[in-house]
């Protein structure tokens, strides 16, 4: 998995599961309504916006880990990768430097500096006409995640579920229900209806602190057909970093016991990310950065 984007949060938002329904009640008289908690939802999606622009100026690294289990829920096979990741040229860059949480060796590592000086001769050397061209299809890209948010606010009726405190956040906790009558205007976004939403949304900046999720449906997606089937369950929590920004703690997807006992081999994924820190200058290096601590410590 690459470094997460806006889309792919709202997706697992929007995966929420009914299993935690019960869990916050409305607060005492509260009237909120569905316009009153679509504006909510609208005002987190632009917090979200924001936060694309802010993310740019931080380097970090991610764990992911990719475990298969069996029918018994046992593991069969285990793969983990941690990269370092920032933005050169305005573009996400990961390079790895473990293996199964151990460094990688010699040869990877010449094989990690390759791959960046490649990455960088090539921007250096790239035309106006392809910069514009690369330019224009960022541009393109940033285009089409806003319409899918517009799809998103179509697809769901909202309605605020309670308050909560969240990692000493007070939040919003917005559920989200699959409308009968959405027609998708984007690309995946017919996978909406196979999904359902809850989210905390904090009550002074909008920023998404923590969301659960389950499909409803199998979704298949991808060029390369990746299937994720009904039940499975994913998680998202985010951190708030140097008071301006929300950034991921942790991003989880699991299937759950009736689909281990479905299907030949389930998937745990875990994408974890630590030590976030901040540039100083326009320069992309890492020895001028200050890192930056999240509202708490993200989990082990």
């Amino acid at each position: 998995m690459c470094t997460p984007n806006r889309k792919a949060l709202w997706l697992a938002f929007l995966f929420s599961p009914a299993l935690v329904g019960g869990q916050v009640s409305p607060p005492p008289g509260s009237a909120v309504g569905q316009e009153s908690v679509k504006e909510i939802v609208r005002r987190g999606m632009e917090e979200d916006l924001r936060n694309y622009q802010l993310e740019r100026d931080y380097t970090y690294q991610q764990r992911e880990e990719v475990k298969v289990l069996d029918k018994k829920g046992r593991v069969k096979k285990r793969k983990v990768r941690t990269h370092d990741l920032t933005y050169l040229y305005g573009e996400p860059y990961l390079r790895l430097i473990q293996k199964d949480d151990k460094p990688v060796s010699a040869k990877d590592e010449a094989k990690e500096a390759e791959k960046l000086d490649h990455f960088v001769a090539e921007r250096r050397n790239e035309s106006e006409k392809e910069h514009q061209k690369r330019l224009a299809k960022q541009e393109k890209e940033r285009q089409e995640d806003r319409a899918f948010d517009r799809d998103i606010l179509n697809a769901y009726d909202f309605r605020l579920a309670g308050d909560d405190r969240v990692d000493g956040h007070d939040v919003y906790v917005v559920a989200a229900e699959p409308r009968k009558d959405f027609h998708p205007t984007q690309p995946h976004a017919d996978i909406l209806p196979k999904l359902r939403g809850r989210v905390w949304i904090d009550k002074e900046n909008f920023g998404w602190v923590k969301l659960e999720a389950e499909t409803l449906g199998t979704i298949s997606w991808g060029v390369v057909l990746v299937r994720i089937q009904k039940g499975t369950e994913v998680k998202l929590e985010q951190c708030r970093v140097n008071d301006e920004i929300w950034l991921p703690r942790r991003i989880t997807l699991n299937a759950n016991a009736r689909v281990a006992l479905l299907l030949s081999g389930v998937v745990d994924y875990d994408l974890s990310f630590s030590n976030y820190k901040k540039f100083t200058s326009a320069a992309r290096v890492l020895p001028g950065a200050i890192e930056a601590k999240p509202a708490s410590a993200p989990p082990p």
